[in-house]
């Protein structure tokens, strides 16, 4: 079976000029594609598919969430939608952590207060049973601070 990952993002008029290429790229760096869709994608923001995405950006602005329950939400939610939309990995870990980071600019008279998450994946690749690991950071919210 020959696998064809596509670079993203997916430029469709490559395939109608003389040359008719298309970019390529490795699976882990497709499957990474995929899993950062999964984790930006708010769900119902995908016309063809409103189960695409992640639960947690429901409760983006509220504020009667905590730290924990945001972090619970966005791992369940990965995992269910890992399950269903990344079959190319298997025996998935999520982890989340959130972090405040405090930004001085030093031309302005305020500091800025964002919330990072440090995201981690690790699964094993269903066709090999690799070893997949996949890392990001996110920053969630600026809020500013007189």
């Amino acid at each position: 079976m020959i696998n064809k990952n596509y670079k993203m993002p997916f430029d469709p008029e490559k395939l109608m000029g003389e040359d008719s290429t298309v970019e390529m790229c490795s699976l882990a760096e497709s499957i990474a594609h995929n899993l950062m869709l999964l984790i930006t994608t708010k769900k119902r923001e995908n016309r063809f598919d409103f189960d695409y995405g992640n639960a947690v950006w429901d409760i983006e602005f509220e504020n009667a969430v905590t730290t924990v329950e945001w972090e619970a939400l966005f791992v369940a939610s990965m995992k269910s939608h890992i399950a269903k939309y990344e079959p190319r990995i298997h025996a998935v870990r999520v982890s989340v952590h959130i972090e405040y980071v405090t930004h001085t600019y030093a031309t302005k008279r305020y500091s800025e207060v964002k919330k990072k998450a440090k995201i981690a994946i690790n699964a094993k690749l269903t066709e090999t049973g690799e070893t997949y690991s996949f890392a990001t950071e996110l920053f969630l919210s600026p809020m500013s601070i007189d």
